[in-house]
């Protein structure tokens, strides 16, 4: 499971209603959601899910009930050595992300309207490049040199990120882990994000077991600041976007510690020997335990028995039809 789509939806939904970014990420949707009736009875349908965030991970354990021997926890896997450049030899802000993914349209035109005016005020001769396939059309009013921002659509290679000193990831609803910020990691460079953009991608504590700093009430950005991240990511609105965006352009010593820390947490969260291994051995249980979890799972036993029903009383009304057809 890349991400929860009726999450990701549901959030985008309050977005366009007007909530804050900080209300969206409280948003969950309930169950007469039918993207999330979908998914639900996929998950109780099968033996074992891959879930890539931590945090719908417990989302869909302790919100939604799914039993626990029925997810495992499968992030990104990367093995990738970093090659670190320095500060001195980058310049500029990057952006990547495909243009048909909703999260990344209105990142682009959050980022180009409200953000980077703010941070052009302060860093006149920035510049900022916008990378993602799909870029023709509509992506093209954006594009303005003289402002300093550059659509320059699809990306060759990922290794154009070593050449920036900063990615910008500003999302204001989406789900999943985001593969553009492990991508930024593996080519040593920091990001500035938002709470929405970094979920789940911290280590585990015992404050922060699902590996996202929050309490009942939302967020903690307090906590999760003092974690250290490969970046900047508690701004919630558009000045401290910019603000958090200009400090890591102009704080070498500190972009070096975030650098350092998002090789660290490469290594620790997404590590593809550990990740693999976990991944293998909960397919190997699944498989050994199969005939008895499934006599103890009564909610995907019953859908699987309203599925076969229903395909069976399909394939009566398909014969019908064609025995009509002969007379």
């Amino acid at each position: 499971m890349q991400d929860m789509h009726s999450l990701r939806k549901a959030r985008q939904k309050a977005v366009q209603d007007g909530a804050s970014l900080k209300e969206a990420l409280t948003c969950q949707p309930t169950a007469t959601d039918l993207e999330l009736q979908r998914e639900l009875a996929s998950i109780h349908r099968s033996d074992l899910t891959l879930v890539c965030s931590p945090y719908e991970l417990m989302l869909l354990r302790d919100a939604y009930s799914i039993p626990h021997n029925k997810l495992c926890s499968a992030p990104f896997f990367t093995s990738a050595q970093p090659h670190q450049q320095p500060f001195s030899s980058r310049e500029h802000f990057m952006t990547i992300g495909t243009w048909k993914h909703p999260p990344n349209r209105d990142g682009v035109h959050w980022l180009c309207l409200h953000i980077w005016p703010a941070i052009r005020q302060q860093l006149p001769h920035a510049q900022l490049h916008i990378y993602g396939a799909h870029m023709s059309g509509a992506a093209q009013q954006y594009h303005k040199p003289a402002a300093g921002v550059h659509v320059n659509g699809f990306a060759p290679s990922l290794y154009i990120m070593q050449q920036y000193r900063v990615c910008l990831a500003p999302l204001r609803f989406g789900a999943g882990l985001k593969g553009k910020i492990v991508d930024s990691w593996a080519h040593a460079t920091p990001v500035c994000t938002t709470p929405m953009g970094a979920e789940g991608m911290f280590p585990a504590t015992s404050h922060s077991p699902e590996g996202f700093p929050c309490t009942e009430a939302g967020f903690d950005a307090t906590h999760g600041s003092n974690m250290g991240w490969g970046g900047l990511w508690t701004a919630t609105d558009a000045e401290e976007f910019a603000a958090n965006a200009v400090r890591m352009y102009t704080s070498e010593e500190e972009w070096h510690v975030w650098q350092q820390r998002g090789f660290e947490l490469l290594n620790s969260l997404y590590n593809k020997a550990d990740r693999l291994k976990t991944v293998q051995e909960a397919i190997s249980t699944a498989v050994a335990t199969q005939e008895q979890s499934r006599r103890q799972d009564f909610v995907g036993q019953m859908l699987w028995s309203q599925q076969l029903r229903a395909t069976e009383y399909f394939s009566k009304w398909i014969e019908l039809k064609e025995q009509n057809k002969r007379s």
